[in-house]
């Protein structure tokens, strides 16, 4: 039986993983915008995302596959981004 802890770091890596092969498929599109529009950019495109979480809350009928789980990864990827992003900025 898993702890809390492995848990977390099993999380945390299903994460890791889907967002460096979302980042393959996408050219690296999250910092380009990033780049051109700031933390704005993260805020907006965790936005559409609390919006799919409330709508598949309330049981709405998706008409595209993606569980709550699914966005719920996606929300803790893009606050990966903006802080790897943000990180990036304090280096120059």
């Amino acid at each position: 039986m898993r702890n809390q802890e492995q848990r977390i770091e099993e999380v945390c890596n299903g994460v890791e993983t889907l967002l460096k092969k979302k980042n393959h498929d996408y050219g690296n599109s999250f910092s380009l915008q990033f780049e051109k529009y700031g933390v704005l950019s993260a805020m907006i495109r965790m936005d559409d995302k609390m919006r799919r979480l409330e709508n598949l809350v309330k049981g709405s009928k998706a008409q595209v596959d993606e569980s709550i789980e699914d966005t719920l990864q996606d929300l803790v990827g893009y606050g990966v981004l903006a802080l790897v992003e943000l990180q990036k900025n304090k280096e120059h």
